[in-house]
């Protein structure tokens, strides 16, 4: 229809340069067609790369009858992936403004660092749930400053039960090394892998990486024996230093072998200076269940 009024209507000294400027425009449209539907339900843009991210990884649900929600994922599944042979699973679990539905808003810089120094160390599978609004990885306070609880009093979130059963489901479908699974997250992301190893992380987890977390101290001894690398920012204002202070000094009071990296001068975002550790992903591969 286009081409047909523009050959009707146009010179033809001027149809070719139409024709490119027209595309152009519509090219355009389409890129920014994505921010502006976000613009207008109010919400807040993608995270910078999320995605090409999501264009590298496998989209998914996990669902149980009778949890209120499906959990939308992403996966990263290694390059030249092979039945033949086993391979680690890293799960990663979100800070709370990438809950959403869009299975999109979770794919954070973060996890593109993660890609690349993961793979070239190891290949293994990531896997990067995404939780819905109004719910997050351990059930509780939605307002700062986040501080340590009692577990007891707070139950398993459906968010966190459907990260075990995806975990169970992509044992069953990849060829998956079922004693080097391993779990990390910053912030909310922090605080729901505390919370998952001391509810769940006996026999499932071979390691964690907790980043500036809260937790249940009275909980230690539960995962005393699990190989632990934790990071806060001494200046975190949003969960406080103190929280993983506690829980650290409880697990080394038990013998534990945990690692804790503590930054000063460093606020909330302390994930961008621990997932660039050097030394923490060749670490991290070498524990085993």
């Amino acid at each position: 229809m286009l081409d047909r009024l523009i050959n009707e209507f146009v010179p033809p000294t001027m149809r070719r340069g139409l024709r490119s400027a027209w595309a152009l425009a519509a090219k355009l449209g389409t890129m920014l067609l994505p921010v502006a539907l976000s613009a207008c339900r109010n919400e807040p843009p993608l995270p910078p790369g999320a995605p090409e991210l999501a264009a590298r990884m496998l989209a998914g649900k996990f669902s149980r009858p009778g949890m209120a929600y499906d959990l939308p994922y992403r996966l990263f599944v290694p390059a030249g992936y092979s039945q033949a042979q086993r391979y680690p699973l890293i799960v990663f679990l979100h800070a709370s403004g990438s809950n959403g539905t869009d299975n999109q808003r979770q794919l954070t810089p973060s996890i593109g660092v993660m890609l690349g120094r993961v793979q070239s160390i190891q290949p293994a599978f990531v896997l990067v749930p995404q939780a819905p609004d109004g719910d997050k990885w351990v059930s509780g306070s939605f307002r700062p400053p986040f501080r340590n609880y009692r577990q007891a009093e707070r139950p398993q979130s459906p968010a966190a039960q459907l990260v075990l059963v995806g975990i169970d489901e992509l044992e069953a479908k990849y060829a998956i090394d079922s004693d080097r699974i391993y779990l990390t997250g910053p912030s909310a992301g922090g605080a729901g892998t505390w919370d998952l190893i001391t509810r769940n992380g006996t026999g499932r987890f071979a390691a964690a990486v907790p980043v500036t977390g809260a937790n249940d101290p009275s909980r230690a001894a539960v995962i005393a024996r699990l190989p632990i690398w934790a990071f806060h920012g001494a200046e975190d204002e949003v969960s406080p230093v103190e929280n993983t202070r506690e829980m650290v000094s409880n697990l080394r009071a038990l013998g534990s072998p945990v690692r804790y990296t503590e930054y000063p001068g460093v606020g909330h975002d302390s994930w961008s200076r621990a997932y660039a550790e050097p030394d923490l992903f060749p670490w991290l591969f070498a524990q085993k269940r």
